[in-house]
C-alpha cells in the first residue's frame, strides 16, 4: 500500500539542480513548492562542477526551508550504467545472487568500486527472467552524498533519473497503460529515450542533447561555450526548413539552421533506437512520443521531432497526476513542469507507488541503516537470553545445582550482549560525532566560495565602468535596519565612515570569538556570523559644462541598493533602502583623514547585507 507522506526530492542533473517539496493530498501527492538552479559550465570547467552543485543545493535548502529534512535524491542518467540482464530461471538460486554474479560480467569496474540496484522486469519469454541493473561508481555517489549531507539534509534514498521519470509518467498518464509510447528526456549532456510499451520497459541514452547543440553553435560562430549557451537561450529556434528562416536576420537564421543540423543527429539516434528496440526486443513501434527536459523548451522542438519521426509529439507533464499547492504559479509551472519529472518520480518511488524501486545506497547511508537494524537485534537477543535462562531455572527446580549453572551462563551471555550493545551504541555515537565534524568542515569549505561569488554578483549587477572598488570587508553580527548610520555629530576620535567596524563587532573590537553576545546570566545568545559586507571605492566624476564643475553620477550605485538585487546572496529590503539610503550608501562626506581627495573621482561607501549569515569558526585559545 502506498505511503504518501511529506517528501523532499532533489535531482542533481548534468547542468542543473532541482528540488521539490511534496505533501500528501488525498490518495496522492501535492507539489507544495519547488526551485531550480542552472549550472552552465564550459567543458574545460567540468572539474569545478561539484563545487557549483554544492552551492546550489545549499541555496535551494534555504529557499525552500527544508534544512534538516530527509531527502530522496536522483542522479542523472549520464552518471549511471544501465544494463538489461537476461537470467535463467533457476529455482535453487536467489535472484540477488544471480544479479551479483552477472553484474561482475557486465560492469567494467571492480565489484568493490560500484554500488548497484536492480529491478525485475515483466517476463518477455517463457523460462527467462530479465532485470534492469543500475550501477554507479561508489566514489561518485559518495561524493554527491557528501555535498547533500553538508547542506543539512539526510539522504533517504538515491534513484536514477530514468526510472524516476518513468514512475512519474506512469502515475500521471494511466490512460497510456496499453499503448506503446516513447519519452524523450532532452537534458544537457544526454537525451534519455524511454519506451513504455504496454507494461514493458526499455531505455537507451544518446549524447545528442543540449550541450551538443551549444558546442555546435560555439564552433559555428567562433564564440565561447557560455556565450553560445546564452545565444541559444535568447535567440535559438529550430529551423523547420522550406523558407522558415527567410524573415529572420542573418545571424538568427544561421543560428536556427545550426541548431537544426545538430538536432538532426538526435532524430537519427531516436530512429535507430526504435529500430533496435523492435528488432532485438520484439517491441512495438511507438504510436506517439512525449518530450521533456530543458531541451524540450527550445522553440519548434515539438514540430521538428514530429515531422522527422512521423509520429505525434506532445509535451510531457510529469506532474499531471499531482495536486498543486497555493504557492505554485500556474502560469510558470506549465513550462517548468518539463524539468520536474525526476523529482516528481522520486516522491512516487519513496511512497512505494512506483513500478520501479531503484535504491543506490551511499556508503555512509548503508552504515547508518545497518546500525539501526543491529541495535534492536542485540537488545532482543539479550531479552531472549535472560527469559530463556529464567524458564530453564524454573523447569529444573528439582536440580538446583544445574539450574544455578544455567542461570550463571545466562547472566554471562546477558553481560556479553550488553557489552556488545554498548559497543554498538558507542560506535553509533562516534559515527554521529564524525559525521557532524565532516558536515562542519563541508560548511566551512562551502563558505570560502561566498566572497568571490558575492564580488562577482556585484560586478555583474551593473554594466557601469564609472567606479572601482578599493575595500571589501566582512561585517560581523551587523543589522543595518537596527543601526543609525547617518548621524552627523562631529567625531574627532574615530574615522567618520559609513560603517564603523568596531560597532559591527558587538560593541567591542577583537577576534571573532569575543563577538558572541552574552546575557546577564553569562550564557551565549548569538553566535558570530558575517551578516553584511562593507565595500569602498571611487566613482569617476564628469565635467558639467552648465554648472562649470565636476560631478559624480550616483545613479548606478543607488540603483544597486534600491532595486531587487539580481544575485542570490544579498538580501536588501528595497522599501527600507529607498527610505534610508544613507544606511547603505554614502558618497564623499567623512571619508577619512587619510583618503585622497581628487578632482576626477569621489569616494563612496557601500553596505550589502547578506540573506543568510556565514558562520565564523570559533578560534582555539
Amino acid at each position: 500500500m502506498a505511503d504518501y507522506k511529506k517528501t523532499v526530492a532533489l535531482e542533481i542533473g548534468a547542468q542543473s539542480v532541482t528540488m521539490g517539496v511534496f505533501t500528501p493530498a488525498g490518495q496522492g501527492f501535492e507539489l507544495a513548492r519547488y526551485a531550480r538552479r542552472d549550472i552552465v559550465l564550459d567543458p574545460v570547467e567540468e572539474g569545478m562542477r561539484l563545487d557549483y552543485v554544492s552551492n546550489a543545493i545549499g541555496e535551494l535548502v534555504e529557499e525552500l526551508g527544508v534544512r534538516g529534512s530527509d531527502v530522496r535524491c536522483v542522479v542523472s542518467g549520464q552518471q549511471v550504467l544501465l544494463r538489461f540482464l537476461k537470467l535463467p530461471a533457476l529455482d535453487d538460486m536467489d535472484l540477488g545472487e544471480q544479479v551479483g554474479m552477472e553484474a561482475q560480467q557486465h560492469i567494467p569496474f571492480a565489484p568493490e568500486d560500484i554500488i548497484y540496484s536492480y529491478q525485475e522486469l515483466p517476463e518477455r519469454e517463457p523460462g527467462e527472467r530479465e532485470v534492469l541493473l543500475v550501477a554507479i561508481k561508489k566514489e561518485i555517489l559518495d561524493e554527491l552524498n557528501g555535498h547533500v549531507e553538508s547542506s543539512k539534509l539526510h539522504t533517504a534514498g538515491v534513484d536514477c533519473a530514468i526510472t524516476s521519470l518513468y514512475n512519474a509518467y506512469r502515475l500521471s498518464y494511466p490512460e497510456d497503460a496499453e499503448e506503446s509510447v516513447m519519452i524523450l528526456d532532452i537534458g544537457a549532456k544526454t537525451t534519455d529515450i524511454i519506451f513504455a510499451d504496454a507494461g514493458r520497459f526499455f531505455t537507451r541514452s544518446v549524447t545528442a542533447a543540449g550541450s551538443f547543440i551549444t558546442t555546435n553553435v560555439a564552433r559555428e560562430f567562433n564564440i565561447s561555450f557560455r556565450e553560445a549557451e546564452q545565444l541559444k537561450i535568447d535567440n535559438g529556434i529550430i529551423s523547420l526548413g522550406n523558407g522558415h528562416t527567410d524573415s529572420m536576420n542573418e545571424q538568427d537564421a544561421a543560428l536556427a539552421t545550426t541548431i537544426r543540423s545538430a538536432m538532426s543527429r538526435l532524430s537519427s539516434e531516436v530512429q535507430r533506437t526504435i529500430n533496435h528496440y523492435r528488432a532485438q526486443y520484439k517491441g512495438n513501434p511507438p504510436t506517439k512520443a512525449y518530450i521533456c527536459g530543458g531541451g524540450a523548451k527550445l522553440p519548434y522542438m515539438q514540430e521538428f521531432l514530429s515531422s522527422t519521426l512521423n509520429i505525434p509529439v506532445e509535451f510531457l507533464n510529469p506532474i499531471a497526476g499531482f495536486g498543486l499547492g497555493n504557492a505554485i504559479d500556474e502560469e510558470s509551472i506549465e513550462m517548468d513542469a518539463l524539468c520536474l519529472g525526476a523529482v516528481a518520480g522520486a516522491a512516487v518511488t519513496g511512497s512505494g507507488a512506483g513500478e520501479f524501486s531503484i535504491d543506490l545506497v551511499p556508503t555512509s547511508v548503508g552504515k547508518t541503516r545497518a546500525e539501526k537494524k543491529l541495535i534492536p537485534k542485540v537488545l532482543l537477543a539479550g531479552v531472549l537470553a535472560v527469559a530463556g535462562a529464567g524458564y530453564l531455572a524454573y523447569s529444573t527446580s528439582a536440580n538446583a545445582t544445574a539450574a544455578q549453572q544455567q542461570l550463571d551462563i545466562a547472566k554471562k551471555e546477558e553481560a556479553r550482549l550488553s557489552s556488545l550493545n554498548d559497543s554498538v551504541e558507542n560506535a553509533a555515537r562516534n559515527y554521529s560525532k564524525q559525521r557532524d565534524t565532516l558536515r562542519a568542515a563541508g560548511e566551512l569549505l562551502q563558505a570560502r566560495t561566498v566572497y568571490p561569488r558575492l564580488l562577482q554578483e556585484v560586478i555583474d549587477s551593473t554594466s557601469s565602468t564609472a567606479y572601482w572598488l578599493t575595500e571589501f570587508a566582512p561585517m560581523i553580527n551587523y543589522t543595518p535596519e537596527n543601526t543609525e548610520l547617518t548621524d552627523k555629530e562631529p567625531d574627532t576620535q574615530t574615522s567618520r565612515r559609513l560603517i564603523d567596524m568596531k560597532r559591527s563587532l558587538s560593541n567591542g573590537p577583537g577576534s571573532a570569538r569575543n563577538t558572541v553576545e552574552v546575557d546577564q546570566k553569562g550564557s551565549k545568545k548569538k553566535a558570530p556570523q558575517v551578516t553584511a559586507v562593507y565595500i569602498t571605492g571611487y566613482s569617476f566624476k564628469t565635467y558639467d559644462a552648465k554648472e562649470g564643475k565636476f560631478k559624480v553620477n550616483q545613479a548606478p550605485l543607488q540603483e544597486l541598493v534600491t532595486k531587487p538585487f539580481p544575485g542570490s546572496l544579498v538580501s536588501i529590503k528595497t522599501d527600507f533602502a529607498q527610505a534610508h539610503l544613507g544606511n547603505f550608501l554614502r558618497f564623499g562626506g567623512n571619508a577619512g583623514k587619510d583618503d585622497k581627495k581628487t578632482e576626477y573621482a569621489e569616494k563612496f561607501q557601500l553596505l550589502l547585507p547578506l540573506g543568510t549569515g556565514i558562520d565564523i569558526p570559533e578560534l582555539a585559545d
